[in-house]
């Protein structure tokens, strides 16, 4: 009997270093997520915001961007969702056009561009602290798709939702972090205030 309860105090231990790892991680991808949205939107009125739980959907727009960027150590799925009409709006400085004068094309390659940017920040400073990982490409698919993403409990996993919002547009971005090696995660030290910001060149 004394044997199951040094389990149980065992696993309870890694259970709290698990969630204290998912976290950490939560925390870092929300950082870099509206410190690279105000770059690629060049403008800092942005914040962000809370999503709350009771107004989450399983379909939040009428697109999503994704991009993976995964290691032996970690996974993070980030999504952008969003619709033509606010990325128009958005991007129109960007382009410098009227939003109406905003391609289709130009629109989702502006979300595409921030996830890259975004998942390109990440790796960047993870591969610093000694944590190889990779990014795959920015990929747009209907936001419908999302009921097709795995949605089963893990307690290595943690899905986060929040809104980048400058009172007159705002975009939601959902995450998928899975940690498989949360005591790395616990040595990393995520500090992204003193980087430099890259120059966006959009087509």
């Amino acid at each position: 009997m004394s044997v199951c309860f040094l389990c149980e105090g065992l696993m309870s231990e890694e259970e709290e270093k698990m969630q204290q790892a998912l976290l950490k991680l939560k925390e870092l991808v929300r950082q870099v997520s509206i410190t690279r949205f105000k770059q690629s939107a060049q403008n800092d009125a942005y914040n962000l915001l809370e999503v709350p739980k009771s107004s989450e959907k399983t379909v939040f727009d009428h697109w999503m961007s994704l991009i993976l960027i995964s290691g032996k150590s970690l996974r993070v799925t980030f999504k952008t969702h969003f619709n033509i009409k606010t990325c128009r709006k958005i991007a129109s400085p960007i382009y410098g056009k009227k939003p109406d004068d905003i391609a289709v094309r130009q629109a989702q390659d502006f979300v595409k561009e921030y996830g890259n940017l975004a998942a390109g920040f990440l790796k960047k400073i993870f591969e610093e602290q000694d944590v190889e990982v990779g990014i795959s490409l920015p990929l747009v698919i209907r936001g419908f798709d999302e009921v097709f993403f795995d949605k089963s409990p893990d307690e290595s996993k943690l899905e986060d939702c929040w809104r980048l919002d400058n009172g007159a547009t705002n975009l939601v971005c959902t995450s998928l972090l899975e940690v498989y090696q949360p005591d790395i995660i616990h040595e990393l030290d995520f500090n992204i205030e003193e980087e430099e910001e890259e120059e966006i060149d959009f087509l």
